[in-house]
């Protein structure tokens, strides 16, 4: 570590009244899902065929110990020869989180289904067979895009992104420690 780094960090820890830690709050997380995260897929051909698209996500920090709750609004559409489906549907999962040091980013891991609701409500039923590819395709995709990215352009998350040891997730934040 160079000694310009050192007083920076020391100079910093002291303006900030010897801070052990960064926070970033839901809506932090939500922005960052909804300008940088864009997921939309179309599998099959003209006459089978599968298109989903995240449109807006929610999240929900810290309702379960070190836990973030991420609910979608997705369209879907499934083409068949018989009758074709689209719906909107909303999808919850809860994973945990960890931070990449190298990218400065924090990812999910452990991604579980809570729920899944449609509208119309009735085609619940008729998605029932494809939802094993739906949650694959999803679950792919959130586990290897970042949820949060530090921007190390700014002076303060650039330091934390340096510093940071741990993240936990707490009610309405994630705690960055260092």
């Amino acid at each position: 570590m160079t000694l310009f780094k050192t007083i920076l960090i020391c100079c910093m820890l002291l303006l900030t009244g010897c801070a052990s830690q960064y926070s970033i709050t839901e809506s932090e997380v939500e922005d960052y899902l909804n300008n940088e995260m864009h997921y939309e897929v179309s599998q099959g051909n003209q006459i089978f065929g599968l298109q989903l698209k995240l449109n807006d996500m929610e999240v929900e920090l810290g309702h379960k110990p070190n836990t973030i709750s991420v609910t979608a609004l997705t369209e879907m559409g499934v083409k068949n020869p018989f009758k074709s489906i689209s719906a909107d549907m909303e999808i919850t999962f809860e994973a945990e989180p960890w931070y990449d040091v190298e990218s400065k980013s924090i990812f999910l891991k452990k991604l579980d289904l809570v729920s899944v609701k449609s509208e119309p409500a009735d085609i619940e039923q008729m998605l029932k067979p494809i939802t094993p590819q739906l949650m694959i395709f999803l679950r792919t995709f959130l586990e290897s895009q970042p949820v949060y990215v530090l921007d190390t352009n700014d002076s303060n998350q650039a330091l934390m992104a340096s510093m940071t040891k741990a993240i936990e997730v707490q009610k309405g934040k994630i705690v960055i420690k260092f």
